[in-house]
């Protein structure tokens, strides 16, 4: 069988010899453009290019970035057939990335490591610098365990994983067998480490994590040691007490909590005390009144200036204690340029339920403010739900407390809350 013919048979188009006598401008392009061109398509559009004309029939064989997309194949079966084959007969030319998108239910027609450590380990031979893997089969996890370890290279840079177990020997084996990794995300995955450490990666982002029953209480805390990490991005692990060690080098940071981010509100966390390098700086919670707002403002006396700072984001926690938090944020950052308030809807209603919510904003018994100085202040934006009785305050307070007062803008909730 020819070796379109082999690939086809999974794409559901068959093979044409008939050519078209118009002009073709496009397939006079190099390959190096076509190929450019390609990398927009999936790889099942990309293989059925062949049947355009000869001078197509075995570009699809040597592109560089693929992109495998379960949802353009008849069944999980035949797009498992479709991938063996393309893996198979394509050119042995570098790879620069494979993406594989699937989404399947738990039934005999689903994706598991088994099928993806074989087609990990093919590109990872063809020096593939980018790997990402999006796969959901109802609610599983996918584990690595029993499996040789796949994600060993010298030439990759990024990996992207969705739901995966991650455990501490996945951390390390990741660590030690991919020197030059720089990119790594991990987006609704289990997070059963007790440490992620690495001297390589400069960009570390966690979306979501899933929450793991019956947690280990040996893995209480979550420390992260990168030397060399420039962004960092935390998004929602649940019931992960985290420990922010050597990010002298981060220059952007996003960390938001929610309700179960931490197991109690007694815990000791180095967060803020960590980042005092960075220039961006976005801090998020729904709620003044949770375990953690505790927890942060126990890590603010740790804290020191905050001499780069540029950029500076805080949710709810920001009110505890009369605007404790924004004021002393505010004070040790003397190159503040923006500053942006994220109130909820959740914190108002919290506002208008407890009788002693007012006194916790803004306590009527406390000492007189003493005005500093944000000379480089140039912009504060409050964001706030429709109704929400606290801006007043929040506004009050800082008329007293910042001198000159720079303009500042009200607006109404965005729909996406990670806008900046």
């Amino acid at each position: 069988m020819p070796l379109t013919e082999k690939v086809l048979t999974e794409t559901r188009m068959s093979t044409s010899n008939s050519e078209d006598n118009a002009p073709d401008r496009i397939s006079n392009l190099p390959d190096e453009l076509l190929h450019h061109v390609m990398s927009y398509l999936t790889a099942q559009e990309a293989v059925r290019t062949c049947v355009l004309s000869r001078r197509w029939q075995n570009v699809w064989s040597s592109m560089m970035f693929l992109h495998a997309n379960a949802a353009k194949s008849s069944s999980i079966t035949s797009f498992k057939k479709f991938l063996d084959n393309v893996l198979l007969y394509r050119n042995p030319v570098p790879l620069k990335g494979l993406w594989i998108s699937a989404a399947c239910d738990n039934s005999d027609d689903s994706l598991d490591y088994s099928d993806i450590h074989r087609w990990v380990r093919h590109v990872l031979r063809s020096n593939t610098r980018e790997v990402g893997i999006f796969v959901r089969c109802g609610s599983k996890l996918l584990s690595i365990d029993g499996y040789p370890f796949a994600f060993t290279s010298v030439h990759l840079s990024k990996l992207v994983l969705f739901k995966f177990i991650i455990d501490d020997c996945f951390s390390k084996k990741l660590s030690s067998g991919c020197p030059v990794l720089k990119d790594l995300v991990l987006i609704s995955c289990g997070i059963d480490v007790t440490m992620f450490s690495s001297t390589t990666l400069k960009s570390f982002d966690i979306h979501n994590a899933e929450d793991i029953e019956h947690l280990p209480k040996q893995i209480e805390y979550l420390v992260i040691e990168m030397p060399n990490l420039v962004t960092l991005h935390i998004e929602e692990i649940p019931r992960r007490n985290i420990h922010l060690v050597d990010l002298s080098s981060v220059k952007e940071a996003t960390i938001y909590f929610f309700e179960h981010s931490f197991r109690n509100s007694a815990v000791d966390c180095n967060i803020l005390s960590a980042l005092s390098n960075a220039t961006s700086l976005k801090l998020i919670c729904d709620s003044v009144y949770d375990e953690v707002s505790k927890v942060l403002m126990r890590d603010l006396p740790r804290c020191k200036a905050f001499d780069n700072l540029k950029r500076l984001k805080l949710g709810e926690w920001f009110l505890r204690n009369g605007c404790y938090p924004l004021l002393f944020l505010l004070r040790y950052s003397p190159h503040i340029e923006k500053l942006r308030l994220q109130l909820t809807k959740l914190g108002a209603e919290e506002y208008e339920k407890f009788p002693t919510a007012a006194a916790a904003i803004d306590p009527p018994c406390k000492e007189a403010a003493r005005t500093f100085h944000c000379e480089k202040l140039t912009e504060i934006e409050i964001v706030y739900p429709q109704g929400d009785k606290r801006v007043h305050i929040i506004v009050r307070i800082l008329i007293a407390n910042i001198s000159p007062l720079p303009e500042i803008k009200i607006k109404p909730c965005p729909k996406s809350r990670l806008s900046w």
